[in-house]
This record gives structure tokens, sequence and C-alpha cells, in this order.
């Protein structure tokens, strides 16, 4: 349970330090300025992969939702994910390290979709979700 736990906690400071501290809450990219004063150029997708996904899957509208909280729920639903792909794999008493990172690999799929998912149903419960 610790070994959960602290998995959790260590992939959600990763996902907060490299995507969710880098978007302000209408989903702008916050672009920091040289000293001279001109702005960086970003050469990247406008939002990270599954974000995309999850948006385009289960037609979010960008208007209604507040972009860093989702981006917040998310990257706990990802560490969650991993956590639970880590622990399970962890749980394999094996000497073959190939079977445990078999077993991973096997389990992300399914686990990425399930908790997807059920993300994708709260939010169409909340209403933050595109009439189609």
């Amino acid at each position: 349970m610790i070994w959960f736990i602290v998995t959790v906690v260590f992939t959600y400071v990763l996902y907060y330090i490299f995507i969710i501290r880098k978007y302000d809450s209408k989903g702008n990219r916050i672009v920091k300025t040289k000293k001279n004063g001109k702005k960086k150029e970003i050469d990247q997708a406008r939002y990270p992969s599954e974000v995309e996904l999850f948006i385009y899957k289960y037609k979010v509208d960008i208007k209604k939702v507040n972009f860093r909280a989702m981006l917040k729920l998310i990257g706990l639903v990802c560490s969650i994910d991993v956590s639970i792909i880590v622990t399970v794999a962890s749980l394999i008493k094996t000497d073959n390290i190939y079977i445990q990172l078999g077993v991973g690999a096997l389990l992300v799929i399914p686990v990425i979709f399930i908790s997807f998912g059920l993300l994708g149903r709260v939010f169409k419960k909340k209403g933050l979700t595109k009439n189609v």
C-alpha cells in the first residue's frame, strides 16, 4: 500500500512539474519571456496527447471547463493508472523481469480505457461535454 501511494505522489508531482504548470485555466500555454523582452517560440503540440485524446473521444467542451483543473484530474488519473500497473507487476513473485514487464504491458491499455471511461462519464454527468 505504501508503494502504491509513493508511486501516485511521485508520478503526479512529475506530471505537475512538466505538464500542468505550463498551462493557464483557459488552455493557453504560459510562455516565459527572455531577458531581452522577446517571447520564446514554442515548437510543440497545443495540448498533451492524453488531453487531446480525452477531449476528442468524450467531446469535452473547452469553453465550459477550467482547463487547468481538467489537467489536474487527468494527471491524477494517469498517476493512479501508472501506480496500479507498477503495483500489480511488482506483486508477481518471479525472478524473470520479462514476465513482470509483459504483465505490465498487457495491463496498460485496459487500465487506461477503464479509467478514462470513468472520467469521461463524470464529465458527461456534470454537463461539460458538447451536445452532439
